[in-house]
């Protein structure tokens, strides 16, 4: 099993470093260690991210999806509205967070195809003064397209909204990058474009509104509360029991980040990966989903062959040694999805084309065509 190539959007493969930091053993969160653990990855993360001089980065353990409802709460004020664009699984998560902790929502819809228009946003907040914040996910996963966030960032910073951005599938993979967004409070995760293991994520609050705002909603969560995890973290603690060996691995993970030459050659990395799967995938006939310019760097949703099930397509991709991953939502039937984050050798990524293939005229010779 060690030598399958992961193809899904999350838990992506990681380095042998990476998984043997979290062996350096044992530590006790209260000791004066792991607040200098804690003090490094909170300047480290801002930096490799390139915002670390307008964003502080606070930490959450748990995975992106805890960073995201931590963000959703911390960022809307007593008796006021979140704006929530809704055009993927992820967006209308956002929502349901909003829903399930009482915070009144508005929904700008878009369709699952096609990125949000930023004048409909633009409108909402001129016609409604309760909105407070605006949330929108980067990277929508459920079809690798990209919502754009730069243009929604330049509205929202004209108004007193903060800007809430999930980059959990976009950070240190996509161009522009957060330095570019103009976000107040974005979430994201250690694992996916950061290549550390899950049970990490974190946000990064904006020095100009973010930091404000988090202090200023009320507290809605024990667990999740922004405010109280910003200021214990400050302080160089953290209220509850933290992933420590998960810790360490992001450490370990930002090392290598910064090594290979940072955001710009992550980024390139991630460009290389889909211009070499997407050829192959061209050359064999399989349709994607998303047009070319809205794209992103690390998944695409492709159709499914005529007369192929997802489930017999995964099971023949997985003996060749690669798991793959369904489509989500109405689209489970008719598409998969191939993800390329984490630690993947390229000659893996250069081979998956006649994986795929040999897979397709398997499945076909089965059916008795």
């Amino acid at each position: 099993m060690s030598d399958l190539v992961l193809l899904n959007p999350g838990p992506a493969g990681t380095s042998p470093a990476v998984r043997a930091a979290m062996l350096r053993g044992d530590l006790c969160h209260r000791e004066p260690e792991f607040a200098d653990l804690l003090g490094r990855l909170r300047a480290s993360v801002a930096r490799c991210l390139g915002v670390a001089d307008t964003h502080e980065t606070v930490l959450v353990t748990g995975s992106g999806t805890a960073a995201m409802e931590t963000a959703v709460i911390g960022s809307v004020r007593a008796g006021r509205k979140l704006l929530v664009v809704d055009n993927g699984v992820y967006g209308a998560r956002l929502l349901s967070m909003a829903e399930a902790h009482g915070i009144e929502t508005v929904v700008v819809r878009a369709p699952w195809t096609a990125p949000v228009d930023p004048g409909a946003i633009a409108e909402r907040l001129r016609s409604d003064g309760r909105i407070d914040a605006v949330a929108c996910v980067h990277h929508e996963t459920t079809t690798g397209m990209l919502n754009p966030i730069a243009e929604i960032g330049a509205i929202v910073r004209d108004h007193e909204a903060v800007f809430l951005v999930d980059a959990i599938s976009s950070t240190a993979i996509e161009s522009p990058g957060l330095a570019e967004a103009g976000a107040d409070i974005v979430c994201g995760t250690a694992n996916k474009g950061l290549h550390g293991i899950p049970g990490v994520s974190f946000l990064l609050l904006s020095t100009a509104k973010g930091a404000d705002r988090v202090d200023a909603a009320p507290r809605r969560s024990v667990y999740l509360d922004p405010g109280a995890q910003l200021a214990a973290q400050r302080a160089g603690d953290i209220p509850f029991t933290p992933a420590v060996q998960t810790c360490y691995a992001l450490d370990e993970a930002i090392t290598e980040y910064e090594t290979a030459g940072g955001y710009e050659a992550r980024v390139g990395l991630y460009r290389e990966r889909a211009a070499v799967v997407r050829a192959g995938f061209a050359r064999l006939g399989l349709p994607v989903l998303i047009e070319a310019p809205h794209r992103a760097n690390s998944v695409t949703a492709l159709e499914l062959p005529t007369g192929v099930t997802y489930p017999a397509l995964h099971d023949e991709l997985k003996r060749r040694g690669y798991v793959i991953y369904a489509g989500q939502g109405r689209l489970s039937r008719t598409h998969f999805r191939i993800a390329t984050m984490g630690e993947i050798p390229m000659p893996r990524l250069v081979d998956l084309e006649g994986a795929l293939e040999e897979s397709v005229r398997h499945l076909a010779k089965a059916r008795g065509e």
